[in-house]
């Protein structure tokens, strides 16, 4: 038996790298298939390099999402999320939402990086009308950073490591959005090496679709994923929902009625927020909207 760390994703078999440093191409049988990226696992070899998942160590967080038929796990025992946002291709609100509701419900921190910001130079309404779409999401409780990681990556690099060393953090985005570039930048070789690596164990080339983590110096960990499009949390309750959004659930506290779904009933605390400006008309949209989903999929299963 070896402990080892869960290093790569493809889905049906894993990369796990033990204490001496060495690559394992590991399986899972049953609920041991349950494997993230981050995961501390117990192994069994059976040779060649192979081995089998025999016990996977309790995680201090978890972020995934999940629809109706699937749940995909992107990372385990994180210290932190980057969520990389850019004007082209344009950036999904919902999806920047969604993401903000995950890692409060895995009580992950999220870090926003709004990447080729020099596309918007001498656009300030553009820039002005971006910032302003954020803040309404976030409530400004989100790190955000504007940064170019090709036409200036000497400043991105200088402003993002002292925020990552020595922490192991998960780069999350649609595709496009430049989280390989980031990446290569601040550890260069990386993507090259995961080739290098997945090639020699017959795992497949290094793409978009599966999820590694690289290690850099002073104890950099970047977790490269899939780009996504969809972004499901069938995973959390309404109770859960009603907890990643903390402005509603507080005012919604001062309802007339308990049970108030804070649309058309009389003395709605979280309708008169909205009237008056305490709440943000974007958030609303966004709990009522995936509240809907969370209905929607518990009547259908």
């Amino acid at each position: 038996m070896l402990n080892a760390l869960v290093v790569a994703s493809y889905g049906r078999h894993f990369l796990a790298r033990d204490d001496r440093g060495t690559i394992w191409q590991v399986y899972g049988k049953g609920k041991r298939r349950d494997v993230a990226v981050g995961d501390e696992i117990v192994i069994l070899p059976s040779g060649d390099m192979q081995a089998w998942v025999e016990d996977i160590q309790p995680r201090k967080n978890l972020v995934y999402r999940s629809d109706a038929l699937k749940s995909k796990m992107f990372a385990a025992n994180l210290d932190g999320v980057l969520l990389m946002l850019a004007i082209s291709p344009p950036y999904s609100p919902e999806l920047l939402g969604r993401t903000l509701t995950a890692c409060k419900h895995a009580e992950v921190p999220l870090t926003i990086l709004f990447n080729k910001v020099d596309i918007l130079e001498g656009d300030s309404e553009t820039l002005e009308a971006v910032e302003q779409e954020l803040l309404e999401i976030t409530l400004g409780e989100v790190p955000t950073h504007y940064i170019s990681v090709t036409e200036r990556p000497a400043e991105t690099e200088t402003l993002l490591r002292p925020l990552l060393e020595k922490k192991r953090t998960l780069i999350l985005g649609q595709s496009g959005m430049g989280k390989s570039t980031l990446i290569n930048l601040l550890i260069p070789g990386a993507l090259a090496a995961t080739n290098e690596i997945s090639m020699a164990l017959n795992a497949g080339k290094h793409t978009t679709t599966h999820t590694q983590m690289h290690f850099g110096e002073e104890g950099l960990e970047l977790i490269d994923s899939p780009g996504f499009q969809a972004f499901g949390l069938h995973h959390l309750s309404e109770s859960d929902l009603l907890n990643a959004f903390t402005d509603i659930r507080d005012e919604g506290n001062k309802c007339r009625f308990a049970n108030c779904q804070h649309k058309r009933e009389p003395d709605c605390a979280v309708k008169n927020g909205l009237e008056d400006g305490t709440l943000s008309p974007a958030r609303y949209a966004l709990y009522q909207m995936l509240k809907a989903e969370l209905q929607e999929a518990s009547q259908s299963y």
